[in-house]
């Protein structure tokens, strides 16, 4: 019989699984064999599975997972999709205050994004700026 295919074998080393095992992306392994694809440590929890390789959830996410657009960071949480872009909630901010935009709503003002009263306020600026002739 093929060792390759046969199920009840490690999945890394195809040797017999002893007392414990892990049982993941159908196959049996050797606690220590089951690993990140990418660091190489073992997966002792939550994994996920990309291409049929296993990644921890921080390999996982820094290969795949967008980047804020606030800080750079791979977004691992909750994250919101605002002008085209994902962020983290606490770097997506109103452009005249700088305090995160509760909820993600915003109101745009020349493609920027302000929370309700920055946003009055930018208009009213605007308007009064138009009113003077000055752009």
């Amino acid at each position: 019989m093929d060792r390759s295919v046969d199920r009840r074998l490690c999945g890394h080393c195809h040797s017999s699984i002893g007392d414990e095992a892990i049982v993941a992306m159908n196959r049996l392994w050797h606690p220590d064999h089951f690993v990140c694809t990418s660091c190489k440590r073992p997966i002792k929890q939550t994994f996920q599975a990309a291409d049929n390789h296993a990644y921890c959830v921080q390999c996982f996410a820094q290969k795949y997972n967008p980047k804020c657009a606030g800080c750079l960071e791979t977004l691992v949480d909750t994250c919101l999709l605002a002008l085209d872009r994902h962020w983290h909630p606490r770097c997506f901010t109103c452009s005249s205050c700088n305090r995160p935009l509760p909820n993600g709503e915003f109101y745009l003002v020349d493609d920027k994004p302000y929370d309700l009263d920055c946003h009055w306020a930018k208009r009213l600026e605007k308007r009064e700026h138009m009113e003077r002739g000055e752009r």
